[in-house]
């Protein structure tokens, strides 16, 4: 017997129909086509999220200007409320209803009232209190400070503090011109002199609750710097201080002994020299009178009248 022969598998060939075989034809995709597609699938996308992003931006901008205008709107309404409370405050409320003094001794408390240019009816907050001060230690001379204190609701108080003559200058009259430790001058015609007299001093202009002026600037300096240098050391003894010039300036002990001090640099150390030598010369001779010469050096020289 023949053997059956398999059925041989049939090989497609370059001729054969694809059709035939139950197949489709296979698509053909170039490189090309390829970016293309992959290119706008991209650019869908990126489409995509910038509009997410454009949303999201436009959400907080929104919330932004909300924020921002919410934030003006409390502003305004804050600032209207204090333009109003400011308001009130400086037409309706805190207004003068008592002024009190003390402190005073010289002068009345009537006196001082009617030199203090602040009145009952004004504004607590709107006087001004350092015109009023000023016009106070200038319109009453011997008032030395005039500190003036708000007190709420509607009081104003004055604390006056009182000047002493501290230096005098003999006028040709004979009487006596008074000057506090600060050169203001108290009296311009007073009978008796009081404190440290100031010697041959040449003066232009004297009037009550201004500072004293001299002829020569530079003396007149030079004599506030002796005088601060005796005020701020509380030097008893010292009687009398005067200026030639610029580099030959005194002070007087007890009315017999001048200290030539030279320039006034260095002042205080060159008058506890004096003071000292002073002492020691009281010692042998308590009544002596003369010229120590004091340069500021350890050497001090005393020439005897």
């Amino acid at each position: 017997m023949k053997k059956k022969e398999k059925p041989k598998k049939r090989i497609p060939d370059n001729n054969t129909n694809l059709m035939d075989l139950g197949l489709e034809p296979p698509k053909v995709y170039r490189d090309s086509q390829k970016k293309i597609v992959s290119s706008d699938t991209r650019q869908r996308k990126k489409k995509q999220l910038s509009r997410n992003e454009k949303r999201q931006k436009d959400t907080k901008r929104r919330k932004k200007r909300n924020k921002l205008r919410k934030f003006f709107i409390w502003l305004s309404v804050a600032i209207v409320i204090a333009a109003v409370g400011v308001v009130l405050s400086l037409t309706a409320f805190f207004g003068i209803e008592n002024i009190t003094v003390s402190g005073n001794s010289r002068y009345t408390e009537e006196e001082i009232l009617n030199q203090c240019i602040i009145n009952t009816g004004e504004n607590l907050f709107l006087a001004d209190t350092k015109a009023a001060s000023e016009m106070l230690e200038l319109n009453l001379p011997y008032i030395y400070t005039a500190e003036i204190k708000r007190k709420l609701p509607s009081t104003i108080e004055l604390v006056i503090t009182e000047a002493e003559p501290s230096y005098y200058i003999q006028n040709k009259d004979k009487t006596f011109i008074l000057l506090d430790d600060n050169f203001k001058v108290l009296e311009t015609e007073a009978e008796k002199g009081s404190g440290i007299a100031v010697k041959k001093a040449k003066v232009t202009a004297a009037s009550a609750g201004r500072q004293i002026e001299f002829e020569n600037q530079d003396t007149g300096e030079c004599l506030k710097k002796l005088s601060q240098a005796v005020r701020d050391n509380y030097i008893d003894e010292i009687t009398a201080i005067y200026s030639n010039n610029i580099s030959d300036n005194y002070v007087v002990y007890d009315n017999r002994i001048e200290f030539k001090l030279g320039t006034c640099d260095d002042l205080e150390h060159k008058i506890y020299q004096g003071l000292a030598s002073c002492k020691q010369l009281n010692e042998s001779n308590p009544n002596a009178k003369g010229v120590m010469t004091i340069n500021g050096g350890k050497q001090i020289y005393f020439t005897e009248k």
